[in-house]
């Protein structure tokens, strides 16, 4: 009996190493990605993890097909896209430029600048180039911490493993923000099993992305329905919204004055140095690409809704030292401020497709210089 106990113990242990290393190719870079992250995925399912998969696939991507030229795409929702769907974010144009390299849009929603840094450091150890980057700052950027959010948004786990220094640095501005880090040994334990041991199997790596498919499929096979689009809300422009929200009753100048939308359009004079936490994490990213192509974009803002707020005297001057302190870095800075016509403006700052169109066709010359 024994024999035979320890010979299926060694056949069950065979068979999990091969589901560990055979397991993601049973995935394509299409099943985790379609020019950009699943957003919904990820929050419906409280997983930053999945990430991981999506960088997988990506390198995998890259070294099938020998990809030399390639261009990495940080951001938040800005050059994610929304509220549009996945076939609407500036990488799509781009790639539609004749003798465009391929682009991976890696940029998602509430990602604040030290998530850019922290995502920067993951394409280190999956052996994804950084070596043409592109990412963007925004003017809300550099607004006081009060306390939230929190300077590493999503992946301040990830900044604990790959960069402790910086991690334990921020720590004090997280834990004001609502992050918690483990303060006894069972907390220790239970973050040791979910953030440092579990995400390396294959099959919890992918079980989000394979329930999905199994969704999907059963959707469109058994219930004969399509799947549903993925934009994030309403991409129409703004004035649009606006006469429809009027029609029934609505009030979308409510909208102006929600008290985090004020505070991201403060007029009080911005403080750029490292105590900023932005600036810090910027300074890092910069460091962090030395001798690389970089181009860091300073997203526009629609100045026909917002024209009360870029008025004013303080916000200038704000604008203004933003532009000092990164002309003063090896990129290639592209100040968007006021270029984009109101009308390709889905609120005050995202875009509609048509204004993603647009934003390629302005970035399109710096990417080929």
């Amino acid at each position: 009996m024994k024999p035979n106990y320890m010979k299926s113990v060694k056949y069950v242990i065979v068979f999990l190493i091969a589901v560990q290393f055979l397991f993601p190719y049973a995935f394509s870079l299409s099943d985790v990605y379609h020019n950009r992250m699943d957003y919904t995925l990820m929050l419906d399912n409280s997983n930053m993890h999945d990430v991981d998969s999506v960088l997988q696939q990506i390198k995998r991507d890259i070294d099938s097909n020998n990809r030399q030229d390639y261009i990495v795409i940080l951001g938040d929702s800005i050059l994610y896209g929304s509220p549009g769907n996945s076939d609407q974010p500036v990488n799509v144009f781009l790639q539609q430029k004749p003798g465009a390299p391929v682009i991976y849009n890696l940029a998602f929603p509430a990602m604040q600048i030290g998530d850019f840094y922290t995502m920067l450091l993951k394409l280190d150890k999956f052996g994804i180039s950084s070596d043409r980057l592109l990412f963007n700052i925004r003017y809300a950027s550099f607004i006081p911490r009060d306390p939230t959010p929190p300077a590493v948004f999503w992946l301040a786990e990830d900044l604990r493993k790959l960069d402790h220094a910086a991690y334990k640095h921020a720590l004090p501005q997280l834990t004001s923000a609502g992050f918690k880090a483990p303060d006894n040994p069972y907390e220790y334990f239970k973050r040791a099993l979910h953030e440092d041991w579990l995400p390396h199997l294959s099959l919890m790596r992918y079980k989000d992305y394979f329930r999905k498919h199994m969704y999907n499929f059963w959707l469109t096979n058994v219930r004969k329905q399509e799947i549903p689009d993925d934009a994030l809300d309403d991409s129409r422009a703004w004035y649009i919204k606006k006469e429809w929200q009027e029609s029934i009753g609505l009030n979308f100048d409510d909208l102006l004055h929600d008290p985090q939308l004020i505070a991201s359009f403060t007029d009080e004079p911005f403080d750029l140095s490292e105590t900023n936490w932005d600036v810090y994490f910027l300074n890092k990213i910069v460091a962090h690409q030395e001798g690389k192509k970089t181009w860091v974009i300073l997203s526009g803002t629609n100045h026909d809704l917002m024209k009360e707020s870029v008025q004013k005297p303080g916000y200038k001057a704000n604008l203004a030292a933003i532009d000092r302190m990164m002309a003063s870095k090896p990129v290639t800075y592209v100040n968007l401020e006021g270029v984009i016509p109101g009308d390709y403006f889905s609120d005050h700052t995202h875009m509609t497709p048509e204004g993603n169109a647009l934003l390629a066709d302005l970035l399109w010359p710096y990417l080929q210089k």
